[in-house]
């Protein structure tokens, strides 16, 4: 997995961050342009290569078939390095410059935040980010999800909570919009619940080491605590929960990234709690799973695969999808009709359905436990 991302990374970077979804296409006509701003520099890094990996080996093995119609779809990529300016420069150029039919595929909160208002001056949409904030959700937001929100990963997790007879939990979450936006649904969540939160404490995403944070959860007496972070911050806090001798039960959500946290933490990973928005990666039993193996296997990456692989292919197969029943010339305004107005989608058994007034098309969630040797417990 680590070489895989440092080829893609590499890939990006040789060709100034502009990037077509496959240099070996077989379809020969005009390129659907589409526009991503993604996190290639930073500590969030990990996270967007691994959700890019998916989307690059979808989009590969479409362009090798032939395409959309004789047209080979064309990613056009750049570093934001998960700064909410850049972004939005970035968004600028590919709606103004690059005259790209969409966006697609953007990381983070704070990133789709800064995306949004240049998307509707240009009377354009967003597909697939990497979020569930509920900032970014409704029928008048122009990001179509194909990832369920973080209000019911969250539910999910403090309804497992309850169910088990877990009552006194903890929440710590990063200084930043994504974490200030889940935090609401986790109190919410726990009230709902009738256990309010132990209590809630917030670290700064910047730094590395929070013992002092540690020794507060330890000493609340907290059965579990529910950490609100991703990529590098998640990683970092996480690190200072597990050093102490007896912690609490960690929970978190699916961008903490479950592959970086074996990476960093070895062995005291385990038995880390995560939700996760699309199917275990390894379980070919699920047609979509099966798909996406034997798509890694033939495309000789040597990667086994991973949650963040397998929504970034299933996002880049509904957006495929949505250009294959486009009824006419692909612009801006008929790939919207087509994503709202089709039938809902069959991905392989993934299931995905936009309408005019919901912008969710997915509502799939699961929960999991990393067990030892960072494979998950069954």
């Amino acid at each position: 997995m680590k070489a895989a991302f440092r080829r893609i990374g590499l890939r990006m970077l040789a060709m100034g961050m502009a990037v077509a979804a496959s240099t070996a296409a077989l379809a020969a006509g005009e390129p659907i342009l589409v526009g991503q701003s993604a996190v290639l520099t930073g500590p969030f890094t990990p996270n967007s290569l691994a959700f890019m990996e998916g989307q690059t080996l979808f989009f590969d093995q479409l362009n090798k078939a032939g395409g959309v119609g004789g047209r080979p779809v064309k990613m056009i990529t750049y570093d934001d390095a998960y700064i909410a300016e850049k972004a939005a420069a970035n968004a600028e150029k590919l709606l103004g410059t690059d005259r790209v039919v969409c966006l697609f595929g953007t990381m983070g909160t704070g990133i789709g935040a800064a995306m949004v208002p240049v998307a509707a001056k240009y009377d354009s949409f967003i597909f697939g980010g990497l979020t569930g904030a509920a900032v970014l959700r409704g029928p008048k937001v122009p990001i179509y999800h194909v990832r369920e929100s973080y209000a019911d990963e969250v539910a999910r997790v403090m309804n497992h909570l309850t169910t088990i007879g877990v009552t006194r939990i903890a929440i710590v979450s990063s200084e930043d919009a994504y974490g200030k936006g889940i935090e609401k649904d986790a109190v919410a969540a726990l009230e709902k619940n009738g256990h309010p939160a132990l209590l809630s404490l917030r670290f700064d995403p910047k730094e590395k080491d929070h013992p002092a944070i540690a020794q507060q959860v330890v000493a609340s007496g907290a059965q579990a605590v529910y950490v609100i972070a991703a990529g590098t911050p998640a990683i970092n806090i996480i690190r200072s929960l597990v050093a102490a001798p007896i912690h609490p039960q960690i929970y978190t959500n699916s961008v903490a990234s479950s592959f970086l946290l074996y990476k960093e933490l070895g062995e005291k990973s385990r038995g880390i709690v995560l939700s996760q928005v699309v199917p275990p990666f390894w379980k070919t039993r699920f047609p979509i799973v099966d798909e996406y193996q034997r798509a890694l296997k033939g495309a000789g990456s040597g990667s086994e695969g991973s949650y963040l692989g397998l929504e970034g292919y299933i996002t880049a197969k509904a957006f495929a999808e949505s250009l294959q029943r486009v009824k006419g010339p692909i612009t801006t305004e008929s790939l919207r009709r087509s994503i709202e107005n089709s039938p809902p989608m069959n991905l392989s058994g993934f299931q995905v359905a936009f309408r005019p007034d919901n912008r969710n098309g997915s509502s799939f969630g699961d929960i999991t436990m990393l067990g030892s040797a960072g494979k998950f417990a069954q």
